[in-house]
């Protein structure tokens, strides 16, 4: 597959698609050239580019930015919660919210649903690494920095879902459940593109980000992680302290850029649907809403564990 495009399976339509790259001369420049890639490893690792480039997008004069944006990426305006007075700004448009019909979900609770609107490629763990057949790998230790709590994990099942710049940046949860407080690892803001993956940023064991440990009834012990990406200077946890919640649950909110979800389920807990699983062992992301079913629970899980 060339390195210059991005294909995504389109389970509505079932065809292989190819995606629309946000700001894609900057992303070739920063991962696809040398001097670009030192200029990467700066901003990665200095907040105040990904702060500053924040707070231009909530300035009221990047609303002008919202027709266009719409229109580039094909977003269905038709799903989205309008605010009576409009958007205030570009990053109020980012992290709208969608109308309660656009994203109905699933009802089955021994069905998994995905937590957002995003990309997903489902990984088996072997041991505790994933390993993609587009070269990178990681392992939980890494992503964690806890040994003792990626153990149990080990030989699971690792789902990554990315959200795109387009996609609604609120999160959800995928059972009902509780959860302790969330714990932040420290790290850079590389772009979480795959681009920038392909071309070796190593952006899910070193970008910022935040876990926790769902205790769900249907899908036992489940590792949420929420990583951050390059223009993404702040996750907002709904339960930053922990506590219990609810299937569909929004559980948080990106502010602006791209960004993503690793779930890790113990081994034998779930299957993910055929179609996910066999472009995923193509190395091709599957197009998934948030609420829709992308697999199911095994027999014998659950109960938090």
């Amino acid at each position: 597959m060339s390195d210059t495009k991005i294909l995504l399976y389109n389970r509505e339509r079932r065809a292989i698609e190819e995606e629309s790259v946000f700001e894609r001369y900057y992303m070739d420049l920063l991962y696809g050239t040398p001097p670009g890639r030192v200029l990467a490893r700066v901003l990665s690792r200095s907040r105040w580019f990904s702060n500053v480039y924040g707070t231009l997008q909530r300035r009221p004069k990047s609303v002008e930015k919202i027709g266009a944006f719409i229109k580039q990426h094909h977003i269905n305006v038709d799903e989205i919660d309008m605010p009576s007075a409009g958007f205030r700004s570009f990053n109020d448009f980012f992290t709208r919210t969608l109308r309660p019909s656009a994203r109905p979900i699933n009802p089955d609770p021994r069905i998994l649903i995905s937590p957002a609107d995003s990309r997903l490629i489902a990984y088996r763990l072997q041991r505790d690494t994933v390993l993609s057949v587009k070269g990178f790998s990681f392992t939980l230790p890494e992503l964690l920095r806890d040994r003792e709590l990626a153990k149990p994990y080990a030989g699971g099942t690792c789902l990554v879902f990315r959200l795109a710049p387009m996609d609604c940046h609120r999160f959800y949860y995928i059972d009902d459940g509780h959860h302790d407080a969330v714990v932040p690892v420290g790290g850079d803001l590389h772009s979480v593109s795959p681009l920038a993956v392909r071309r070796k940023a190593n952006t899910l064991q070193s970008n910022y980000r935040q876990y926790c440990v769902l205790h769900t009834h249907n899908f036992g012990a489940v590792l949420h992680t929420d990583v951050g990406a390059l223009t993404v200077g702040t996750i907002h946890q709904h339960l930053e302290h922990g506590g219990s919640f609810s299937r569909g649950q929004e559980k948080g909110v990106f502010a602006f850029g791209g960004s993503t979800i690793v779930l890790v389920f113990k081994p034998d807990t779930v299957t993910v649907d055929d179609d996910i699983a066999e472009y995923s062992r193509q190395g091709i992301e599957s197009l998934v809403h948030y609420g829709s079913a992308i697999g199911k629970k095994l027999p014998g899980e659950g109960s938090g564990r």
